[in-house]
This record gives structure tokens, C-alpha cells and sequence, in this order.
């Protein structure tokens, strides 16, 4: 077991050997050290991560303790993180993936914010990311205050995924208390994709105070294999996205639905239009509808004139198919005669 710490970075493993050292050496070469864990959660992974990554940690030698937490089979990016967190010792704790990296100023950042915060629950700072043209998303040099403590602006601004009002719906680059996470039970949902998605939906629910580190302290990789990019198609991406919104659409609350609301329809709408199998349109039609129930009739009004057209479409569509079978049992008769 990892002594006491300040700080526990949870870094969950699978399939990522030609990541993880790169990972694991900007973590080794952070400028702040006192009291840091690095938790490395393996997951039952194909490849020689984990070897590489215990290789690593059997040569090096400073200040940061570095453990290892096996599963006993593979479970998935949830269940490594919950480990991770039942495993911290860390008041604090920082998500970082596997195929990603900090900079070497990035906890020193961090904590130089908690201790002029003390009572923030998190801390959410900016990162650079390999795709320009998502980087709005990601920075946080936008007109955010330091620190904020009325909890609707903080909802509104964890829900606005991302943009220049919003902050991206990640769980790595996050400064966490873990007393804060324990509380309100904030693990992760396993056995499902999307699932940062889910857990800052439920975070936005309790989140009271939080503060802002203003620059860069992370590099997020997109990588073409990865669990998400990996999907053939828009119709399997949106698939694995239902019960998900299935589950937001449940832990709806009376006091931030229509914020609840708009940030749904906004996830939804990502990948919506771009689904071509009726099957899947009509699963994601039937969320939207229970979506129009819940929201405020000016938001209502609009995803029902949204859904109209496909309406429609459909029923014409099926009116097409059966005056066609009317006319080929037709032409089946004449020739029969």
C-alpha cells in the first residue's frame, strides 16, 4: 500500500506500448514532487505495456512513488479509474491517460491554485490537443473567473461542453478532491463508452466551488485506434452512445433541467444527423421525445420541429413501400390471369 500523499495520479493501462513511457517519464519529470503517487492501473491489456511500464519504474529513482493495481481480467477505462480512486491515498487526484502527457509545470500549477483555493473541489486547467482546429475546445484562456462558488454558472459551464463558454467533457487534466469524489459516490459507470460524458454529468450536479488554472498543463493525443475513434461507422458511435443518454435522462434534476436539456439535445445532435440505419435513428428519436418532455416549451418546440421533418420522411417512406406491394401483387394477378 502507497504511504499517505498529497497528490494521487491515476493512470489506467491497456494496449498503449508505444505510449507509455513517454507518459510516464513526464510524470517522473514534474517540477513538483512533494507528496505525488502515480497509481498505474493495469488492465489486462495484449501488449507489453505493463512490462515497459514496471521496467520503468523499477530504474527510477527520485522523489514520486509509482504502484502498480492489477485486475484480475480486463474491465475497461471505468473500472481502472475506480480502482484508482478506491486505491489514492492523494487529498487530491488527477486523471491522466495512458497515450497522453503533463507538462513538467503541471502539478506545480495546480497546486500553486489550491492552496490560493483551498475549498475548490476541482481545479480545471487548459491543454494542448494534435487536432488546431479543437483547440477552442480545450484552452482555458477564455473569460472565466478564477474561482466560482454559485453552482448554476458552474453547472451551465461544465454542461456547455467545451467551446469559448464552456470546459471540455473530459475527467483527465482535472484537479479532484477525493473526499469531494467519495461523498457524492462520482465513480465511473462501467461497462460503458462515453463514459467522461456521464461522469461530468452527474459532477455538475454537486459541484458548489471551482477554480480555474489558466494555461496549458496537458497534452491530449488523438489517436486513430483509441476506444472511441476506433468505430467504423457514425451508426455504432451513436449506438454506443444510448445508454449513456439513457442514463443522463434519468438523473435529470428539477433545478438544472433546462441547462440538463440544452446540453443533452447538444450531445445527441453530434451525432444524430449523421446516422444513416433506420434502427438507430428511430432509438435516438425515441430519446428525443422523452427529451421534449422534459424541457421547457421554448426548447420543446424546437426539437419537435427538429424531429418533423424525419417524421414525415418515415411515413412517407412506408406509404411508398406499401402503394409498391399493392402494385406488384397487382402485376403478380394480370400475369396469373
Amino acid at each position: 500500500m502507497c504511504k499517505k500523499k498529497l497528490i494521487s495520479i491515476i493512470v489506467p493501462v491497456f494496449n498503449v506500448q508505444d505510449y507509455i513511457i513517454e507518459c510516464l517519464e513526464s510524470i517522473a519529470l514534474q517540477s513538483y514532487s512533494d507528496g505525488v503517487e502515480c497509481i498505474l492501473v493495469d488492465d489486462c491489456g495484449t501488449d507489453s505495456s505493463m512490462q515497459l511500464a514496471q521496467d520503468f519504474i523499477n530504474n527510477y529513482n527520485s522523489d514520486i512513488h509509482f504502484c502498480t493495481v492489477r485486475h484480475n481480467r480486463n474491465r475497461g477505462l471505468s473500472a481502472a479509474r475506480n480502482t484508482g480512486i478506491r486505491n489514492a491515498n492523494g487529498k487530491y487526484i488527477l486523471f491522466v491517460d495512458s497515450d497522453d502527457t503533463i507538462y513538467a509545470d503541471c502539478l506545480e500549477s495546480f497546486m500553486e491554485v489550491a492552496k490560493k483555493f483551498p475549498d475548490a473541489e476541482m481545479i480545471a486547467a487548459g491543454a494542448n490537443i494534435n487536432r488546431t482546429d479543437w483547440k477552442k475546445d480545450f484552452t482555458m484562456e477564455k473569460d472565466f473567473p478564477d474561482y466560482a462558488d454559485n453552482p448554476q454558472w458552474i453547472a451551465r459551464t461544465v454542461l456547455m461542453r467545451g467551446g469559448w463558454k464552456g470546459i471540455p467533457v473530459t475527467a483527465w487534466n482535472r484537479l479532484v478532491r477525493k473526499d469531494f469524489l467519495l461523498q457524492h459516490q462520482l465513480f465511473f459507470k462501467e461497462g460503458v463508452l462515453h463514459e467522461d460524458e456521464l461522469w461530468n454529468f452527474m459532477l455538475a450536479q454537486k459541484l458548489s466551488r471551482i477554480a480555474f488554472c489558466k494555461h496549458d498543463t496537458y497534452f491530449y493525443r488523438i489517436r486513430p485506434y483509441s476506444i472511441i475513434t476506433g468505430f467504423k461507422t457514425s451508426d455504432e458511435n451513436a449506438q454506443s452512445c444510448l445508454p449513456v443518454w439513457k442514463e443522463m435522462l434519468e438523473h435529470f434534476t428539477p433545478e438544472l433541467e433546462h441547462i440538463q436539456t440544452q446540453s443533452l439535445w447538444d450531445f445527441i445532435n453530434d451525432y444524430y444527423p449523421y446516422c444513416r440505419t433506420y434502427a438507430v435513428r428511430h432509438k435516438i428519436q425515441n430519446i428525443l421525445w422523452l427529451l421534449v418532455g422534459k424541457s421547457i416549451w421554448p426548447t420543446s418546440l424546437f426539437i419537435f420541429l427538429y424531429l418533423m421533418p424525419f417524421i414525415f420522411y418515415i411515413k412517407f417512406i412506408r406509404k411508398l413501400v406499401a402503394k409498391m406491394s399493392r402494385i406488384n401483387v397487382k402485376d403478380y394477378n394480370c400475369c396469373m390471369s
